[in-house]
């Protein structure tokens, strides 16, 4: 059985797929039609839904099984959390597959699984270490280089090192296709694979795929660092004479005094977004240098009040580390305080506030940290986008992370593949730091900078209003119910209405002052519903009426309302020139329509189907 060409999924206008899915796939199709042996590169920004593209991409592309490796275990139990019919199946939830039996044969890969058990799979997912060609029980060794159709290469900026390499050589006829969130390296190699689709983070921002992202650095009116064996107290200025940057960096980063200002500062976005939003488990990122250092960040959290798990790539016993992560996603804890793991694949939308303790070099490591906040909050459990999904990085200015911040803001969106060294501190580096480096004394701290990722729309600002707004129209409301003699009970819930109200109107002005920020974007968004909608919403009326899309009962009742109709035109043609032609006469050609008249255009398609409605 040819399983990804004789099962027919619901990918083109699927609402219930994100437009960047969409489109990527439909790339990634057209690519290998025409490169049935290509190797192709599809970026998409984290929290857009790399691992349902990656659940989608072989229908009508691949004409065997699947090989989906992954790099680390983080990211392979969300590649499996959505691939696997026992969790939370992506298929069946957004509608792609609409019957049970329809669902491919998906299994993790293992060293104690049966031949026959694989050759029964769609889909193989394997951790990249299970593909190592010098372990005894590598996947290379139990199946012929022909097994596989087609391999995607999850978080494929990895798939450059030379251990990735040897098993996509291995695999050398198969159809190859990497998926990144981030496509930048650290080892002056580029990804490999020709790029087909990169949608730009911006873009999903924009249209709040993502959380919007903000930065609000903090730092020291004085500021002085004594070199070990040196008494003396050197500014800033005066100890870069003597040592490089780096040193200063490294040194502010495992500062115990610079520390405290930044968890003092994430507490306090913290503290804010659950004053607004108690019903929504807010947490904080925070990134240490170490284990070591990790330990002592948490320590200094939990004596300011906070609940804190530590996730790190040391914790050997699996069970302790499921335990960790259920304390997660139970939403038992304020603060997860992580080294490397969570770095890559590990998905938490209410991962809110990215507290950094560490210095970075790396765009991709920083891009794929600040990945981590981006995951969006379901519009049916937030207060406000503007609050609720509006994500916040916090950091030390000295630790030298404002040129990564606006490199990162600057230059994602371009997708530029620059190779550089990470910074790295050991965990011997860490504990023997007052001998390495500064001791660092720090004067009152205060809130340095402010930024907001696209410059155009200050994200802080938005925020701040939405939450003044609020605020002020609900004090003045409950003292008024109160000066009218409203009991408590009543006065929660007319409180509770009147916030629903006035988010609502935030979001209004929030939405009209983004589509007078991009004017083309809304044009595009919304001449891609048209196209979209009224196909679908004709099929669906047909489909109510009980009417045959294909046949051409509807030719006599509509031949004289449309110019050129042929008797032989199917009726769902029929329908869809008839909206068309009564848009147009109203509107103009849609590709003269300003972003205004657009949005009137989608309003009166609606009214001209209601009218059919009644019509057939």
């Amino acid at each position: 059985m040819d399983y990804f060409n004789e099962i027919v999924p619901n990918i083109i206008g699927n609402k219930k797929l994100r437009e960047p899915q969409i489109e990527a796939y439909l790339k990634i199709k057209e690519y290998f039609t025409d490169n049935p042996d290509g190797e192709a590169l599809v970026v998409l920004p984290t929290g857009t839904g790399k691992s349902g593209l990656i659940s989608i991409a072989p229908y009508g592309v691949a004409h065997g099984r699947v090989l989906v490796i992954t790099p680390g275990l983080v990211t392979k139990k969300s590649v499996v959390k959505t691939l696997h019919p026992l969790e939370d199946n992506f298929w069946l939830n957004c509608d792609v597959l609409l019957d049970p039996e329809d669902l491919p044969v998906v299994e993790e890969y293992s060293s104690e699984m049966l031949k026959s058990s694989l050759d029964k799979c769609d889909f193989v997912i394997a951790n990249v270490h299970k593909l190592y060609s010098s372990s005894a029980n590598s996947l290379l060794k139990v199946v012929p280089s022909d097994f596989f159709d087609m391999v995607i290469i999850d978080e494929a900026h990895h798939s450059a090192a030379d251990s990735w390499r040897s098993a996509l050589e291995y695999f050398n006829s198969a159809k190859k296709l990497h998926v990144t969130g981030t496509p930048y390296r650290g080892d002056h190699r580029e990804i490999p694979g020709e790029e087909i689709h990169n949608t730009p983070l911006s873009e999903v921002m924009a249209l709040r795929y993502v959380k919007w992202l903000r930065k609000a650095s903090t730092n020291n009116n004085d500021m002085y660092f004594q070199i070990p064996g040196d008494p003396t107290k050197y500014t800033k200025d005066q100890v870069l004479v003597l040592k490089e940057r780096e040193w200063v960096e490294k040194s502010v980063a495992l500062s115990k005094e610079c520390s405290m200002e930044v968890i003092e500062q994430s507490i306090d976005h913290l503290n804010k977004l659950k004053e607004f939003s108690p019903h929504i488990p807010h947490k904080i990122l925070a990134v240490a240098c170490s284990i070591n250092h990790a330990e002592d960040v948490a320590i200094w959290y939990a004596e300011k009040g906070q609940r804190v798990v530590i996730i790190h790539s040391k914790i050997d016993d699996d069970e302790e580390l499921e335990r960790r992560f259920l304390t997660i996603e139970d939403n038992l804890c304020d603060v997860i305080v992580s080294v490397n793991m969570l770095m890559e694949g590990y998905d938490h939308k209410y991962l809110t506030v990215l507290a950094l303790f560490r210095p970075y070099r790396s765009l991709n490591a920083f891009a794929q940290v600040v990945g981590r906040v981006l995951r969006a909050i379901p519009d049916d459990e937030i207060t406000d986008f503007a609050i609720d999904n509006n994500a916040v990085v916090i950091y030390h200015e000295e630790t030298g992370l404002d040129a990564m911040w606006k490199h990162f803001a600057q230059e994602v969106d371009k997708s530029k593949k620059i190779p550089i060294k990470e910074y790295s501190i050991s965990e011997t580096e860490y504990t023997k730091r007052e001998v390495y480096y500064a001791n660092v004394e720090i004067g009152d701290g205060f809130v340095s900078d402010r930024d907001s990722y696209l410059s155009d729309i200050d994200f802080n600002e938005m925020f701040e209003n939405a939450r003044k707004t609020v605020e002020s129209e609900i004090t003045e409301t409950i003292a008024k119910l109160k000066a009218a003699g409203l009991g408590e009970k009543e006065i929660e819930v007319m409180t509770i209405a009147l916030r629903k109200e006035t988010m609502a109107s935030q979001r209004k002005q929030i939405d009209e002052l983004l589509l007078a920020k991009r004017p083309e974007q809304l044009r595009k968004k919304v001449r891609q519903f048209l196209t979209v909608s009224v196909n679908e919403a004709v099929q669906e009326l047909l489909e109510s009426k009980g009417i045959d899309p294909k046949a051409s009962t509807l030719y006599n009742k509509f031949k004289g309302q449309i110019n050129g109709l042929s008797s032989e035109a199917p009726n769902d043609g029929i329908l869809v020139r008839y909206v068309n032609a009564r848009v147009y006469s109203r509107y103009g050609p849609v590709k003269t329509r300003e972003p205004e008249t657009l949005l009137l255009s989608k309003k009166y398609m609606n009214q001209v189907i209601e009218e059919l409605g009644r019509m057939i």
